[in-house]
């Protein structure tokens, strides 16, 4: 057998090896299907939707409380180009598709692929078959650790649009002479 490798001394081949058993065998794994029924969870339910409206309304509530302090601690209003610019600074730090992907994952963690699909039929249907309440029961009493999960994703994930706005109107009131 001169000249020749086992398969198992192939470079690269031990890697191999370990990696799948890795895979194989690590808790917490995703299966390829949780995560695309995760992703089909979220579509049905339209969170996309109900998160860019949230984040838009608290932006322009941000907005708008920068503006008020600025109004009646100087004699200035901020101009809407500058409001504009501010939230545009929050349209890009929120947008869903810089956190779909780890809701997702957070879902496909967490969740079966039995309670995935109940999710999704329940979501489509708006019901729960008979034989699957009791599976339902149990899902809806984690929610509240999985939606935890989430917010700590969305903490952790967020950018910080105070700082830039802070400097956005502390040059406006330089220009302005202030």
């Amino acid at each position: 057998m001169a000249g020749r490798v086992s398969r198992w001394h192939r470079p690269g081949a031990g890697i191999r090896v370990f990696l799948g058993l890795l895979l194989l065998f690590s808790q917490g794994t995703v299966r390829g299907d949780n995560l695309a029924d995760a992703y089909t969870l979220l579509r049905t339910t339209e969170v996309a939707r109900e998160f860019e409206l949230a984040a838009r309304q608290q932006a322009g509530n941000v907005v708008r409380t920068f503006s008020s302090i600025v109004a009646t601690s100087t004699d200035y209003e901020l101009p809407d180009s500058l409001q504009q610019e501010m939230l545009l600074c929050y349209e890009k730090a929120f947008a869903w598709d810089r956190f779909e992907p780890g809701i997702a994952m957070i879902f496909a963690q967490n969740l079966s692929a039995e309670e995935l699909g109940l999710l999704i039929d329940f979501f489509n249907d708006k019901s729960v078959p008979p034989p699957m309440i009791e599976t339902f029961r149990a899902l809806i009493s984690r929610a509240e650790e999985i939606e935890r999960l989430a917010i700590d994703y969305l903490v952790k994930q967020s950018a910080d649009c105070e700082q830039a706005n802070v400097a956005l109107i502390l040059k406006f009131l330089s220009d302005q002479g202030s």
